[in-house]
């Protein structure tokens, strides 16, 4: 859906990056508050500019509600009859509905409407309301105790938590006294009863001021979102089958999570981090996926090279690098992931498929290529002009976490270019070590100090065997293993359990191995045809013909080095990818679980939740916040489907709406 990007504020206008469907548009059928035609007040107008700064600094909570609808226009409808409102509607696909400016308030939790802006997360609650089963799936089903009551409900979509990220810190722009918090317990969690002191600053869901509510529900993942707004979102670059993704998961799981993805490679064929079976340095994995495989990526950055050509004889050379450059641990770290083996792509500002190939394509870059006297055969060119013409484009698009940046195609190995398989190269680097030395997460290896690509480590290779006469080639030119060797190895076959319960090519995940990477033009692979154990070469001629072939696979040249500010070596230091999003995202989890300067907060339990239950729910009815259906004209507005369309099967009673409302049932 195209459009505008930015909430309202009276005048100003912020823009979060994501559609936003305001009341500006109810000539378009949006929905508003504004143009409900029977005039009932359903929400406070303020309309002098003195007190609406009053509201800019009086505002310090987002109130987060679930809407037990199909879609946000439904919400919409079932607020208007319960003569109700709300400031933001988050639809299942992440489009962001404003039915009511930002400078009034809404009626959506009182006695907090004043100091809040509320948004309503659209949640079908039963699984058996949604009809797509992918979404149902991505959604899942979830159980929680939440003020006192065990409630069940669906999740949340991707799109969602993205939008609501966005739609947050769009908020803190316009709301000077907002925090990027939430309300965490002594057990490092978000607290799940009302809260003991309601003067908290930041962002909370229904349940936590009022004790006969449960929204956002069971299903809301609190540190998700959490790291969304305070942190760095990361994410697996595809989401294997059987499996949820990084930014899916309960952080303190992320280690396990990534198990079928330390499985998927290492029990693959090759393509092994860090060595690979022809004994080469290989800086990352190959994940073996169906081709066509939605890549998206791994954390917030810029994709600063691409290339998007045909396919060769070795499978495809296309591929994205993205550099990001975030905080971690208080640093400031940068480092680098590559993408490589993707489809071609159409090159079109509106019919790509891909958003960063939209956005370049619509950006200021040189019309021609450079004269490229200096080379016989140049790499790479800066520009979308770069992309048109083969080259490793030169560029700086930025991408977000999640975003989709192209989908899988295939590679072979092989001499011959047989053996074609589809698999996503993927690979994280850095310029320099991301932790210290004295961070004894990954071991470093920087004992290898020739220029070709040939793993002469033997801080590696210990890790294989234990046979002097093996490792004895090391000194003599030769290789250690044979291919089989190495696959039978990574297949976890051979070797016992060390004294950490892993298994030997489980330690080689946690390396950082500094060496020469593979796809530079001045790369020596003169070592990969060396003699010792032997190896897949049966010929001189078949060894230059491979060489010929990889050298179409390359797109790092100096102008790359110089582009992305990399050392003039490009000696990079490489981590085991999915072992390294896994560390990032733990640490990530414990940074945005940390109440900081707030401290640890306090929920109601016992008698007192007991007591506050009884009292929310005869505040509630003073303030006229009851259900109630009346029949109204919505002018303009179409959708937002009866969650039941058989109306004899609509449990269309009071206790059914309140309880989809986030409200308790009566006692």
């Amino acid at each position: 859906m195209s459009g505008p990007t930015y909430l309202v504020y009276k005048k100003q206008r912020v823009d979060i990056g994501v559609r936003v469907v305001s009341y500006l548009e109810a000539d378009q059928g949006a929905p508003s508050f504004y143009h409900v035609t029977d005039k009932r007040r359903r929400f406070s107008r303020i309309t002098f500019e003195n007190i609406q700064g009053a509201r800019k600094d009086a505002v310090d909570k987002v109130i987060i509600h679930h809407d037990g609808m199909r879609d946000s226009r439904g919400c919409f409808q079932v607020l208007v009859q319960r003569n109700l409102s709300t400031h933001l509607m988050v639809d299942t696909d992440g489009t962001v509905y404003q039915p009511l400016d930002l400078s009034d308030e809404a009626w959506h939790a009182a006695p907090f409407n004043k100091q809040s802006v509320g948004v309503d997360l659209n949640n079908p609650i039963h699984p058996d309301r949604v009809r797509d089963p992918i979404e149902r799936k991505q959604r899942g089903v979830y159980s929680g105790r939440i003020n006192g009551g065990l409630m069940h409900s669906l999740g949340y979509t991707d799109a969602q938590y993205a939008s609501l990220t966005a739609v947050v810190r769009g908020l803190m722009k316009i709301f000077p006294r907002l925090k990027p918090m939430a309300p965490i317990g002594l057990d490092n969690r978000v607290l799940r009863t009302k809260l003991e002191d309601l003067a908290f600053v930041g962002v909370v869901g229904h349940l936590h001021v009022s004790a006969n509510k449960w929204d956002p529900g069971p299903g809301f993942d609190w540190e998700r979102f959490l790291i969304g707004v305070r942190g760095n979102d990361f994410h697996f670059p595809l989401t294997l089958k059987g499996t949820r993704n990084l930014a899916q998961v309960p952080k303190e799981r992320a280690l396990r999570e990534a198990r079928p993805y330390f499985d998927n490679t290492e029990r693959g064929p090759g393509g092994y981090f860090p060595v690979g079976v022809n004994q080469a340095w290989h800086t990352g994995i190959h994940l073996n996926v169906d081709e066509g495989t939605p890549v998206h990526a791994p954390a917030d950055g810029l994709i600063v090279v691409a290339r998007n050509t045909r396919l060769g004889k070795m499978g495809s050379p296309n591929m994205v690098l993205i550099r990001h450059d975030l905080s971690i641990d208080n640093q400031q770290r940068t480092f680098f992931s590559l993408l490589m083996h993707l489809q071609e792509e159409t090159l079109d500002a509106q019919k790509s498929r891909l958003p960063w190939i939209r956005r370049l394509a619509q950006m200021d870059g040189p019309l021609g290529l450079p004269s490229d006297e200096d080379s016989d055969h140049p790499l790479s060119a800066p520009g979308f002009i770069a992309l048109i013409n083969h080259r490793a484009a030169l560029i700086e698009v930025p991408v977000k976490a999640g975003e989709l940046v192209g989908y899988s195609s295939t590679f072979s190995p092989a001499v011959d270019g047989s053996e074609m398989s589809p698999l996503l190269d993927f690979s994280i680097f850095a310029d320099l070590p991301l932790f210290p030395r004295s961070d004894t997460t990954f071991e470093r290896v920087d004992d290898d100090i020739d220029p070709d690509i040939l793993c002469n480590a033997r801080a590696v290779w210990k890790r294989y065997t234990q046979d002097p006469e093996a490792l004895r080639g090391l000194v003599e030119g030769g290789y250690p293993l044979a291919p089989a060797e190495i696959r039978a190895f990574f297949g976890g076959v051979t070797g016992a359990e060390n004294t950490d319960g892993r298994r030997p090519h489980e330690e080689l995940r946690w390396l950082c191995c500094k060496h020469v990477v593979e796809w530079s033009d001045r790369t020596d692979f003169s070592g990969l045809f060396g003699g010792g154990v032997d190896f897949e070469w049966s010929t001189r001629k078949e060894a230059k013909r491979y060489v010929d072939r990889i050298r179409k696979l390359l797109w790092w040249d100096k102008r790359v080095t110089q582009h992305i500010k990399f050392n003039t070596e490009r000696v990079v230091w490489a981590y085991h990818p999915i072992a390294l999003l896994a560390v990032l995202a733990l640490g990530e989890a414990r940074r945005a679980l940390n109440p900081g300067k707030s401290g640890f907060m306090k929920g109601l339990d016992g008698e007192a939740l007991r007591r506050a239950r009884k009292e929310d729910a005869i505040l509630e009815r003073e303030e006229g916040m009851e259900h109630r259906h009346v029949e109204v004209h919505i002018e303009g507005i179409s959708g937002g489907q009866d969650i039941y369309e058989d109306e004899q099967k609509d449990p269309e009673s009071e206790a059914w709406m309140r309880w989809e409302q986030g409200e308790w049932p009566q006692e």
